[in-house]
């Protein structure tokens, strides 16, 4: 990690008995130096949770201000987003409390992984993300529409 807020790479995480996460400094560190301890744990799915500063999480939020709102998609993603989201802060030791309907939707207890997705993180139970890597391999497609991107 980088002090510029890039959030990469990996972390295998344990959840505390009490619904706890503890963010590996290599995740913590660059996020409370660039955004500060405020962070919106939330998922559009269900399947896996999502971390964002709430620096972040508010930029996405000015965005949809200025979106439609009535668009089918947009009205989507915000139930989804605030029924599974909830403003939390990181404690001194950098340990955040697992909303518990993505304890139990997404399975968010015992051995996590915790992913790296430059501005925010992604948070799955690491034997549902095996299967899902499994499922879903990277494809010639997929490289052909980074390519189109310049990557």
């Amino acid at each position: 990690m980088e002090k510029n807020g890039i959030l990469r790479g990996h972390s295998r995480v344990r959840v505390d008995g009490s619904g706890r996460l503890k963010l590996p400094a290599a995740f913590a560190r660059p996020m409370v130096e660039s955004y500060g301890r405020e962070v919106f744990f939330t998922s559009v799915t269900g399947s896996f949770g999502l971390i964002y500063p709430l620096k972040v999480w508010e930029d996405i939020e000015r965005k949809l201000l200025l979106a439609p709102s009535m668009s089918p998609s947009v009205k989507k993603y915000l139930a989804l987003t605030s029924y599974y989201g909830k403003v939390e802060n990181l404690d001194s030791k950098d340990r955040l409390l697992i909303p518990q309907i993505l304890r139990q939707t997404a399975a968010l207890e015992g051995e996590l992984i915790v992913l790296g997705k430059l501005n925010h993180l992604e948070v799955w139970n690491l034997e549902r993300f095996r299967r899902e890597i499994e499922a879903h391999p990277f494809t010639d497609e997929d490289a052909q529409r980074l390519a189109e991107l310049g990557i």
